[in-house]
């Protein structure tokens, strides 16, 4: 793990806690994709982004889309604030995402993985994510 990709993801994190990447459009979800997550056909992914675990209505997608557009958005100028690459805050973002807003039953993705399901225990996060202590 390098220094860099730590101190993004202190960063991201620090953003994450007080909302600047992560702003009210790029959180906001309908109904629909609030239901969807809990369905297990849309969930978190490691890169930062939101992805289509199973079958889902095209409104569905469209809105998933539009989640992701705005969170990428909000990378980007995080990302020219740090002076790193989008890739890199989505990732840290990712990371965080992972370790603390994925509920149990909910599913997340691991790279290009499979598709996996939150049990109560904490997900087994990607090696280049930080670790605490």
């Amino acid at each position: 793990m390098t220094r860099k990709f730590l101190m993004i993801a202190a960063s991201a994190a620090v953003a994450l806690a007080t909302g600047l990447v992560m702003t009210s459009p790029a959180r906001a979800q309908s109904g629909a994709v609030a239901a969807a997550m809990s369905a297990g056909t849309v969930g978190e992914q490691a890169d930062g982004y939101l992805g289509i675990a199973g079958s889902v209505s095209d409104a569905v997608r469209q809105e998933v889309e539009s989640i992701n557009i705005k969170r990428r958005a909000a990378y980007t100028d995080l990302a020219g604030k740090r002076g790193v690459t989008v890739q890199d805050v989505a990732a840290a973002t990712g990371c965080q995402t992972l370790s603390s807003r994925v509920k149990p039953g909910q599913v997340y993705r691991i790279g290009a993985g499979a598709w996996q399901t939150k049990g109560a225990g904490p997900i087994a996060l990607p090696g280049y994510c930080a670790t605490a202590g």
